[in-house]
C-alpha cells in the first residue's frame, strides 16, 4: 500500500462513526467472555514478596487475616482473599479471621463458602482455622489485639471459647502471629493495619487493595509493608503463581478469568487511540490552488 492509499485509510478512519468503535469493543468483549482465554501472569515486584513470604511459612503458624472489604469492592478484594486462603492451608498455616468492617462476617462467609469448604472439606473450624469475625472500634480494635486478644475476642463465631480452640495455641496478643495480611478497600483497612499494629509490634505486615487505592500504600514498601497486591492484576498475579508451584490443585482462576475482558478492552482502546491520532497528525495534502499561489 503505497503512502496516498494509507492516508485515505488514515483520513476515513477519522471520520469513522464512534457507534462502530462500541460495536467492535462490544464484539470484542462478548467474544473473550464467551471464550474465556487464560492471559499468563507472573508475580510482580509488590506482589511477589507476599507469595515468597506465605511459601516461607513453617507448618502450624498461626497469621492473621483481616477482611476489611464490603460487598462493593468484592470483584477486585475477594479474589485476593481467596488464592491467600487456599495458599495458607496448603501450606498448613493457621489462619485467624477478623474483619473491620460491619459486612466483613457476610465476606467472611463467602470466603469460607468458596475456598475454605469447597477445595478443602478435610479442614476443621477451630483446629486449622479460626473465625473471629467483626469487632466495632476500629483502630482501637488493632491497639487492644496488640495487649490481649482475649480483651475482644472471648469466643469465636460459632461462640466456643478461644481458650479451647487448638488453632489459637500460644496465641494471645498479635506480635505471636507470623504475619498480618490485611485485605481492605477503604478505612480502617490495610493503612491501620501498618500503623497500629505492624510498626509497634514488628510483626511482618501484607496485603491487598482495590486497584486505585494501591498508589497510597506504594510508600510503605517495602519497609513497613512486605508487600501488595493492586486490584484485580495483583490477585490475578498470585492466581498464576499458586496455578505454577501446586499445578496438581485445579483452584478456580477467578482473578485471571476477569483479567481476560480487561486486558482485551485496554488494548482495543489503545489500538483506537493510537489510530485516531495518526488519522489527525497526518500531514494534509496542499490543494493545487494553494500551491500555485505559494510558487507565484
Amino acid at each position: 500500500m503505497n503512502g496516498a492509499a494509507r492516508g485515505d485509510v488514515l483520513q476515513r478512519l477519522g471520520r469513522l462513526d464512534r457507534r462502530w468503535l462500541y460495536l467492535a469493543l462490544f464484539a470484542c468483549l462478548a467474544a473473550t467472555l464467551w471464550r474465556q482465554p487464560l492471559f499468563r501472569d507472573g508475580l510482580s515486584t509488590f506482589s511477589r514478596p507476599v507469595f515468597e513470604r506465605i511459601e516461607a511459612l513453617p507448618p502450624g503458624a498461626p497469621v492473621l487475616v483481616s477482611l476489611d472489604y464490603s460487598p462493593a469492592s468484592a470483584p477486585e478484594v475477594e479474589p485476593m482473599a481467596l488464592a491467600l486462603t487456599r495458599h495458607l492451608l496448603l501450606r498448613g498455616a493457621r489462619p485467624v479471621f477478623v474483619t473491620l468492617y460491619p459486612e466483613g462476617n457476610n465476606m467472611l462467609q463467602r470466603l469460607r463458602d468458596q475456598a475454605i469448604d469447597a477445595d478443602f472439606p478435610e479442614s476443621r473450624e477451630g483446629r486449622d482455622w479460626v473465625a473471629l469475625g467483626y469487632k466495632a472500634g476500629r483502630q482501637m480494635v488493632i491497639n487492644a489485639l496488640r495487649q490481649d486478644l482475649a480483651t475482644m475476642y472471648s469466643a469465636d463465631l460459632r461462640g466456643a471459647p478461644i481458650d479451647s480452640l487448638p488453632a489459637l495455641a500460644g496465641v494471645r496478643r498479635l506480635d505471636d502471629f507470623a504475619i498480618i495480611l490485611a485485605l481492605s478497600s477503604g478505612t480502617p483497612g490495610l493503612k491501620e493495619w501498618i500503623l497500629y499494629g505492624g510498626d509497634p509490634t514488628g510483626t511482618p505486615v501484607a496485603g491487598g487493595c482495590t486497584g486505585i487505592g494501591a498508589p497510597e500504600f506504594l510508600a510503605y514498601f517495602p519497609g513497613q509493608l512486605v508487600g501488595l497486591l493492586g486490584g484485580l492484576k495483583g490477585a490475578s498475579e498470585y492466581e498464576a503463581a499458586l496455578a505454577d508451584r501446586y499445578p496438581e490443585r485445579a483452584f478456580p482462576r477467578r482473578a485471571q478469568l476477569a483479567m481476560g475482558p480487561q486486558t482485551v478492552a485496554h488494548a482495543l482502546i489503545l489500538l483506537f487511540l493510537v489510530l485516531g491520532n495518526l488519522s489527525y497528525l497526518r500531514p494534509r495534502r496542499r490543494s493545487p490552488g494553494r500551491r500555485e499561489g505559494r510558487t507565484a
